[in-house]
């Protein structure tokens, strides 16, 4: 979705609203990888349904609501990187000196991004978040065929490039991370752990209904993608 993009916030659009406006609307894809591609499909559903799922149900269950909507917003600030890399790489100084002042006050006021501080003020409300596969998409580069990754699900070529990209400028991500070793591990099984209920709520809407998960997976992806290039 990339399913490892930053957690929405509830003020704005997200993820999962975006899926249930698209989903049903026809669309244009390319997908000449589409036998490989289902394959790969099947086998995310087997891990979010089994694994994933359980992950997400269990911390909910010993995570008070409080501690949940902190955790989710203390990794939403980390992403300030690449939310300032794909502003500025569309040229979009505004919304890159934004990203710049919320992420200021979220991590001081906001006690490293725990609370949305930022969200207080009339001036610092969040925009729509932006990373380097938009960017390419609003330099005109094409999206490429569809493809479906394991375990990251959904994505074209432009948005794995995209994505590698992202990782680059994050600090906290290889292949550049200042962290390592075991406390690397540790920040990336918590970051997912915090990160799967929403990623389930998504995924859940997107199949409940469908007739094609995988043609409604395909669809909702594309669609969302393009209009967020559009704005």
């Amino acid at each position: 979705m990339s399913l490892s993009a930053g957690l929405a916030e509830d003020d704005f659009l997200t993820e999962e609203e975006l899926y249930g406006d698209f989903e049903e609307e026809p669309t244009v894809v390319r997908d000449p990888l589409e036998s490989v591609n289902r394959l790969t499909f099947k086998f995310n559903d087997f891990i979010y349904m089994n694994v994933v799922k359980h992950i997400a149900k269990g911390y909910q269950k010993v995570t008070p609501d409080p501690v949940e909507r902190g955790a989710s917003n203390f990794f939403k600030n980390l992403g300030y990187p690449v939310r300032l890399v794909g502003n500025l790489l569309q040229g979009r100084m505004k919304g890159a000196w934004l990203e710049t002042e919320r992420f200021a006050v979220n991590t001081t006021l906001g006690v490293v991004g725990v609370f949305p501080a930022a969200n207080r003020f009339e001036r610092l409300q969040p925009l729509e978040s932006e990373d380097m596969g938009q960017a390419f998409g609003a330099w005109g580069i094409g999206e490429g065929p569809y493809l479906v990754l394991p375990l990251l699900g959904p994505s074209n070529v432009r948005d794995l490039v995209g994505f590698v990209g992202d990782r680059a400028v994050n600090p906290l991500k290889k292949p550049y991370s200042v962290i390592g070793g075991d406390v690397q591990t540790a920040f990336g099984v918590t970051e997912f752990v915090v990160k799967s209920p929403t990623l389930m709520r998504i995924y859940t809407q997107m199949k409940d209904g469908a007739v094609d998960p995988y043609s409604s997976m395909k669809n909702g992806y594309s669609q969302m993608r393009r209009a967020m290039i559009e704005e």
